[in-house]
């Protein structure tokens, strides 16, 4: 079963579409990274799918309910959103912020905390390891702390679709490798449908289930990591040479940067990435 269904997707910010024709589907228990160089449209998109750029068109579907004819309190409760930038505008604490979350649970605006409300946005914050941050305020914390809070809103939100933007971003390596082993265990422990915008293809590939290539606001490939992690795709998709191999430990793909030598300077390797760019033409 299809539990987020995206067809014939355009969007953008009032100019020209940054994304178009997009088309994909993303099942319960399924992990899915966009990949793409900067500038393809990957944060659009996720944006784009819970209906946050100023300028849409295209289907969406959420558990078979039109997305478009769904009230913000109804996605709430289906989608949740991880943002890569995030600067707090009022001084609320970390365990504030996340309560957040709940919010759209409640049957009023007057309606209190249940004590489920307590235990799910304690757990988030145990999960996301920001429980010892709770009394602090988001504008005492690092940027990786900030980003650990939002994922943290994120997972006591509680929906069966999780939408993260560059969810590495701001993170040293250890909370990089932290935090993609809790998505793949709410994946594979609760069934949640997960899709990142994501720039690092080894961490993608060690563990997204899938990967869509996206380049010029278009998805150019999509398979699983073993099959989109190939030297011709990766240069036509982010222009850039890499070496492929197997990683002991996954035993999948990964990739390494080829760099120039050292008689071959930063011009030449401008021109032959601008060669390579008029030959796809």
């Amino acid at each position: 079963m299809k539990f987020l269904s995206v067809e014939n997707l355009e969007a953008g910010y009032g100019g020209p579409p940054v994304i178009s024709g997009i088309s994909l589907e993303l099942e319960p228990g399924e992990f899915l990274a966009v990949c793409g160089p900067n500038g393809s449209g990957k944060s659009t998109l996720v944006k784009a799918i819970q209906k946050l750029t100023p300028w849409l068109r295209g289907k969406i579907t959420v558990n078979g309910r039109n997305l478009f004819e769904l009230r913000t309190r109804q996605i709430a409760s289906l989608l949740a959103y991880v943002p890569q930038v995030f600067e707090p505008i009022f001084d609320f604490s970390v365990e504030e912020t996340v309560a957040m979350a709940r919010y759209y649970r409640q049957p009023g605006r007057l309606a209190g905390f249940s004590e489920r409300d307590r235990a799910a946005v304690e757990e988030a914050m145990k999960l996301a390891e920001v429980f010892e941050l709770r009394e602090k305020k988001l504008n005492e914390l690092s940027g990786g702390e900030r980003q650990r809070v939002l994922i943290s809103r994120a997972l006591a939100q509680d929906t069966p679709v999780l939408l993260l933007d560059e969810p590495s971003s701001h993170l040293d390596l250890n909370f990089q490798l932290q935090v993609y082993r809790l998505l793949q265990e709410l994946q594979k422990d609760r069934g949640k449908a997960i899709l990142v915008a994501e720039h690092n293809l080894n961490l993608a590939a060690a563990y997204c289930s899938s990967l869509v290539f996206i380049k010029d606001g278009k998805i150019i490939a999509r398979g699983r990591p073993q099959e989109l992690l190939e030297k011709e795709l990766i240069k036509k998709t982010f222009r850039v040479e890499v070496e492929v191999r197997t990683n002991r430990s996954t035993g999948l793909p990964e990739i390494s940067l080829v760099h120039p030598g050292p008689d071959r300077g930063l011009i030449q390797t401008r021109a032959a990435t601008r060669n390579t760019a008029e030959e796809e033409r």
